[in-house]
């Protein structure tokens, strides 16, 4: 019999965490959901595809760019474990408030003079990561049946990377037209008027809003020392850097190594968050029928190491487009697997969740950070991408190891 983990509540006291699972506001809601999600996608990588546009204009060399997507990835892995305690000690609708309103902090792109300026207000759009993502747990958890969550889990992480691919296809040509500055604005300001929404139409109920379990500094400790926590953050770390690295510099990487222009090489690798937003979709579906779920988890990793090496090595050839939707699929199939797991986990509470949530993003943030810089680095260095892409695509094999170790959890669970 399972004993009493970190972070488990009496199943009495669980009584009406779950709220409003028959109430049609669910799907407002799920609607409030999915438009945070895709103004957070909109800003992640927009700065990729007018990389070379911002070096010029700032005058600044490759370690410093990586800055852009860095410094990002640095506030989720220092600020998200911190952001995630927050849960049940701060109104959950404030919390969501706050994150979107800094998400909207790149809406005033067209005013970033410097690139330190520009660089402060990548900073607040990190902070909206740690302290939004994790709130979407609970109130995930408080709107719709556990049945429901890896669907509803697909369907989050599928406007994101349909909100990435948008913003990656079109922030080149956008700048071609308005100027680099104006385009990022244009996509900060989808945050401004979904915080403006979440105000007038966000509904929490009151059993998260005020906790009746806070989850103490010992149980945090517990969680965090979990195997199953740590296993979760190992598996997402690889993949997650190996994304981060070749979508901030894959464009850069075509445009000057295989003489593609900013538009070719912004679409091609646009194919990695379009592929990604179907992926995670289907797999959302897929989850409902399947018992198991390590087998997403060990499916993805094998694909993302192997198409990760093709679209590094197959440059220049037809071959790349394939490489990158198959990388696309390999980087986001196991993503709704991987956050649905502690929802299914026996007695976590909805701040337990959110929690785990929170540090499986910090360990893959604190990565991802290195990631972008240490490619920068070392192709300033070495004068060429090939080091460092290949560095992130071999830990990208910690997905496939993971997947191997995690036990089966929902209605695959080991007995």
């Amino acid at each position: 019999m399972r004993e009493p983990q970190p972070g488990d509540i009496p199943a009495e006291e669980n009584v009406g965490l779950t709220g409003q699972w028959d109430s049609p506001y669910r799907f407002v809601i799920g609607g409030l959901t999915l438009l945070f999600n895709v103004s957070i996608g909109l800003s992640f990588f927009a700065v990729a595809p007018v990389t070379p546009l911002i070096i010029d204009d700032y005058g600044i060399n490759r370690s410093a760019a990586s800055l852009l997507t860095g410094l990002v990835l640095l506030m989720q892995a220092a600020a998200t474990i911190p952001g995630s305690m927050l849960i049940g000690r701060v109104p959950l609708k404030w919390l969501i408030a706050i994150a979107w309103f800094l998400s909207g902090a790149m809406g005033l792109s067209f005013l970033a003079t410097s690139f330190p300026l520009l660089l402060i207000l990548r900073v607040f759009y990190g902070l909206s990561f740690a302290i939004g993502v994790p709130a979407m747990g609970p109130l995930l958890m408080q709107w719709f049946r556990p049945r429901e969550l890896p669907l509803v889990n697909g369907i989050n992480l599928s406007v994101v990377a349909g909100a990435i691919a948008l913003s990656t296809f079109t922030a080149a040509p956008l700048a071609g037209v308005v100027g680099w500055k104006v385009a990022l604005s244009f996509f900060g300001i989808v945050s401004l008027v979904g915080a403006g929404l979440w105000m007038i139409l966000g509904r929490v109920d009151k059993p998260i809003q005020e906790s009746r379990h806070l989850l103490s500094l010992k149980e945090a400790w517990g969680l965090l020392r979990s195997r199953v926590t740590l296993l979760l953050a190992i598996a997402d770390a690889g993949p997650f850097a190996q994304y981060v690295a070749l979508s901030a510099w894959l464009p850069t990487f075509y445009f000057e190594v295989h003489n593609m222009s900013l538009t070719q090489a912004g679409t091609a690798v646009g194919l990695l968050p379009t592929t990604g937003a179907v992926t995670v979709l289907v797999a959302g579906m897929l989850a409902l029928r399947i018992r198991n779920r390590r087998p997403f988890l060990i499916i993805s990793g094998i694909l993302a190491v192997v198409a990760g090496f093709g679209s590094i090595l197959l440059g220049g050839t037809i071959a790349i487009y394939l490489s990158l939707i198959l990388l696309g699929v390999g980087s986001w199939l196991y993503l709704p697997i991987l956050f649905t797991i502690p929802m299914e986990r026996p007695g976590m509470s909805p701040e337990s969740v959110a929690f785990v949530w929170g540090t499986i993003i910090s360990f893959g943030s604190a990565l991802s950070f290195a990631a972008p810089l240490v490619v920068g680095a070392l192709t300033d260095r070495l004068g060429t991408y090939i080091p460092g892409f290949s560095i992130f695509a071999v830990l990208t094999a910690s997905l496939i190891i993971a997947g191997f170790l995690l036990p089966e959890t929902g209605r695959g669970a080991d007995q």
